[in-house]
């Protein structure tokens, strides 16, 4: 048993590292090629060529896994190798164990992947190309994010320090103000539970702390207030770079950062979707590589043509794509809940798997 396991194995990651050869190489041609038609110099082609990697790894990794197992049984049907190794008494249950265990490691290089390679590009990527002469000195920081979790902008005289930005809101949340003189010196500190958009240069802050006289020689003055209007000069568009501040963070971080933000009583949804995504498109390596298997059922090569397959796997393909996408959408933007919205379709999709595994067993 373990030479048939060995023969199957030894296909399917064959094709597997076939298939993701050939669609690296289209890619690579198509992404080089319009690099150099935009008129970029060689470095910076290359660089984010390097830098688009894993999130086109993403989007391989599973078509590659269906390509395997559909190329893998395909040549041992064709040269009548899949009847013996039937007849020998490997049975279909073990083709299916067989071949998930092969899945499933790809499923923990989607995992690493998705969950470390692609935040380290997108911090990599948000350095070297998406800092302006604007941001140089106003921008969005993480700072001790494993610890604190706090948010800092710099402005011309003041830093803030915030936990989350709630964007339907118009609010930061738990947010503290550093005003500092002429001198650099720290002047006032305002503490808040929140700070609301008014309109441009105005913002108003709930349940104030303030600290004042801090750069005098007499003792600081602490006043409290229900509310409290600032002159800011940051608007809601000044917090959109804090949307691309959540793609460079790996899997536990933006963990970590999601339980802090429920706190906050911000709805985190969507990025409750970004983290159970990166957890999904593994799983979906798995999928992918199991739904081929059940032309095992019909062995021979004439009962199960190949092209029949291809059509068969394109259309799965498709429509779980499209189905996916969709849900996911939904998922975002709140109508759905995060779990449903990323396991959902794969659990349907593996439920229709199980029901066609049992079907042929039966017959």
């Amino acid at each position: 048993m373990y030479l048939l396991s060995k023969i199957i194995a030894k296909e399917w990651f064959k094709y597997l590292i076939g298939s993701i050869t050939v669609l690296f190489l289209l890619v690579t041609v198509g992404d080089i090629v319009n690099g150099f038609m935009r008129n970029y110099s060689a470095n910076r082609v290359i660089l984010e060529y390097f830098l688009k990697m894993p999130n086109l790894m993403g989007k391989m990794l599973p078509i590659s896994a269906l390509l395997a197992s559909l190329f893998a049984f395909n040549k041992l049907k064709s040269h009548a190798e899949l009847i013996a190794i039937l007849a020998g008494g490997f049975d279909a249950r073990r083709i299916y164990t067989l071949i998930g265990m092969c899945a499933i490691s790809v499923g923990l290089l989607q995992f690493l992947n998705l969950g470390f390679l692609m935040p380290m590009a997108n911090k990599i990527k948000r350095k070297e190309f998406e800092k302006s002469r604007r941001n140089e000195s106003k921008y969005l920081a993480r700072s001790k994010i494993g610890r604190s979790g706090l948010l800092w902008y710099k402005s011309d005289n003041y830093f803030t320090s915030f936990t989350a930005y709630d964007t339907q809101a118009k609010q930061l949340k738990n947010v503290t103000v550093y005003f500092q003189n002429p001198k650099g010196k720290l002047q006032r500190v305002v503490k808040a539970e929140s700070g609301k958009f008014l309109e441009p240069g105005v913002w108003s802050f709930n349940s104030v702390q303030e600290l004042n006289l801090l750069d005098g020689k007499i003792f600081p003055k602490m006043e409290q207030g229900p509310t409290l209007r600032l002159e800011l000069k940051e608007e809601p568009n000044d917090f959109n770079q804090f949307e691309s501040d959540i793609t460079t963070l790996n899997f536990f971080d933006l963990s970590g950062f999601i339980n802090r933000l429920r706190k906050t009583g911000i709805n985190s949804s969507e990025y409750q979707v970004m983290l159970l995504e990166k957890v999904s498109l593994s799983f979906i390596c798995l999928l992918f590589a199991l739904f081929p298997v059940s032309t095992i059922f019909n062995p021979n090569r004439r009962a199960s043509g190949f092209g029949k397959s291809i059509v068969v796997t394109l259309v799965f393909s498709v429509v779980f794509w499209l189905t996916y996408s969709s849900v996911i959408s939904f998922g975002v933007s709140g109508r759905l809940d995060p779990i449903t919205a990323t396991m959902g379709i794969p659990i349907i999709f593996t439920v229709f798997i199980a029901w066609v595994y049992n079907k042929n067993k039966a017959l």
